[in-house]
């Protein structure tokens, strides 16, 4: 007959995290709120060279659309999103949201509407500038413009 041997395992995270000394939770969060305020200016003068992008891409379609200005504004407009909301620019964050979700949208027409995209650029810029008082009537109006157009199709598994 076989002896079946069995080996006690250890998780070596939960090892670790048992393990006195380190910082407590409310010492690291404090750390990382102290942190990204260290870098506050850099990231909101980064926005601002997103929104300078977001612009003259704009202006490039223009001379017609093409598939990488799409993609390029999609990009700087995710990059504004990700940034906006852990410096309290929650409403700026919406509406490069939005314009994610419009550029997608209008991808999956095949279409390119530089009206609304405009729309998009001007809600961007009334909001770099916290406006509490405009922001859900904006918003609103954003999600009208957006909601025109078809949801994009969920992409088939591989």
């Amino acid at each position: 007959m076989t002896a079946v041997m069995r080996v006690p395992w250890t998780n070596r995270l939960t090892k670790m995290i048992r393990e006195p000394g380190g910082l407590r939770v409310g010492d690291a969060l404090d750390a990382a709120q102290t942190n990204l305020e260290s870098i506050r200016e850099d990231c909101l003068k980064a926005i601002d060279a997103r929104l300078e992008t977001l612009e003259q891409l704009h202006h490039q379609t223009l001379a017609g659309d093409r598939p990488e200005l799409r993609d390029e504004i999609y990009a700087q407009a995710a990059d504004i999103q990700s940034v906006a909301g852990v410096y309290g620019l929650d409403e700026l964050g919406q509406a490069a949201f939005s314009l994610c979700d419009l550029v997608d949208r209008l991808r999956s027409v095949d279409r390119w509407d530089r009206q609304a995209v405009a729309v998009h650029l001007n809600a961007l810029r009334l909001f770099r500038n916290p406006q509490p008082e405009a922001a859900a009537a904006v918003l609103e109006g954003l999600q009208r413009i957006t909601g025109r157009l078809p949801r994009p199709a969920a992409a088939e598994p591989a």
